[in-house]
């Protein structure tokens, strides 16, 4: 029997770690109201259970965060055009229990529970078609990852309490060998030392494929929230100074102000110029226990396309002009506990030693040599 779906969803039902915690309505606002003796709040910006209701004229920050934007989103909206309204609402249903973090959405929108298949067979995908384009036409109402890149959420095999296991993202023709540019640029900064998700290229090049980081071993939700939410504003506004000042009054703690400097520089060294708002998180547990810096991710050289600018993504010492190395020292000045010149040598060190030693190093002298060039226009120390 074909699958019915409501044509319009105007409440959905919140749960926070599992736990219903409030009402989320649309009228001629948003309108989120927590329910009674309710002990864990949507979020550090949401933590007022007192407060009970929160009014926005836009969707929240905390859900809209997780919103699929561009292709897949126009992809959905397509796809269902006939049956229904999709909008903000709309989209976080169809999400359930099966979106980031560690919010979960109940409606009139029906359970669905797609087929689980294995890393395997994504990465050696043996379909008619192309690999992204079949799991999006499987899989697209399985949940959904946030951002413009296209992407869809695959639940594996691998275990039954994590239902959507990877995140397999595609490119368009605007952004030729995108999954070959993540590939590199994450593998430089796992070689590194910096915290990444697993991650793994298709046979075919043609898909970067990560694994899920906001489940615990035991299934349990892990909470998760971009910068976007923490510091209320747009992706694209703001500076990289008040990044890390809002990393340091969120908990004060050295490492974490740390963490996030030095995913700042490798995007700098990288010639990342769509380190935005949303491509840095917090994560931590119920009761607002172990927050941390979230793995790196979302990260690639954007130097080498022609449809992007050569800025950066957000403001340094009041300019998008990617830094040299005096910018970026002045940038940890606040914070006398970085080392700002090490950490600039070591990660430039890193970043080349992992090019050096890359399988795709002879197949894509474009890349390679707009992040060599980042690297030697800032580190000084190479041999």
């Amino acid at each position: 029997m074909p699958l019915k779906l409501p044509e319009k969803i105007k409440l959905i039902t919140v749960d926070v770690f599992d736990e219903d915690a409030g009402t989320l309505e649309k009228n001629s606002q948003f309108r989120f109201s927590y329910l009674e003796n309710v002990k864990q709040s949507l979020s550090l910006t949401m933590n007022s259970v007192n407060k009970q209701v929160y009014n926005y004229g836009s969707i929240h920050p905390v859900f809209a965060q997780n919103l699929p934007e561009g292709f897949v989103r126009r992809y959905i909206s397509e796809k269902l055009q006939r049956v229904a309204t999709v909008d903000d609402m709309y989209l976080l249903a169809l999400q359930g229990n099966k979106g980031l973090g560690h919010l979960g959405f109940s409606s009139k929108m029906p359970e669905i529970e797609p087929e689980k298949i294995s890393l395997d067979e994504i990465i050696k995908w043996n379909g008619k078609g192309s690999i992204f384009t079949d799991l999006l036409e499987k899989y697209y109402l399985n949940g959904i990852a946030s951002g413009v890149q296209p992407k869809v959420l695959v639940p594996s095999q691998k275990t039954s309490a994590i239902q959507s296991d990877y995140i397999v993202k595609s490119f368009d023709s605007e952004y030729p060998d995108l999954a070959v540019n993540e590939y590199v640029c994450m593998s430089a900064a796992k070689n590194c030392g910096i915290e990444v998700p697993k991650f793994w290229i298709t046979d075919d090049r043609s898909c970067f494929v990560v694994e899920r980081f906001d489940r615990a071993v035991d299934g349990g939700r892990i909470a998760m929230e971009d910068f976007t939410v923490l510091l209320g504003s747009e992706k694209y506004k703001g500076s990289y100074e008040n990044l890390l000042k809002a990393a340091y009054m969120i908990h004060q703690r050295s490492e974490m102000v740390e963490s996030l400097y030095r995913y700042i520089v490798f995007s700098c060294l990288v010639g990342n110029g769509d380190a935005h708002l949303k491509n840095f998180a917090i994560l931590y547990e119920r009761g607002f226990n172990n927050i941390r810096i979230a793995p790196m991710y979302d990260v690639v050289n954007t130097l080498i396309y022609d449809s992007v600018d050569n800025d950066l993504a957000l403001k340094m010492n009041k300019s998008k002009v990617f830094p040299d190395r005096e910018k970026l020292i002045k940038l940890a000045a606040p914070f006398p506990f970085i080392s700002a010149s090490d950490i600039i040598d070591n990660l430039g060190e890193g970043i080349m030693a992992s090019l050096n030693q890359s399988q795709y190093r002879g197949g894509y002298p474009e890349l390679f040599k707009s992040i060599s060039d980042q690297v030697s226009m800032t580190v000084t120390k190479l041999n």
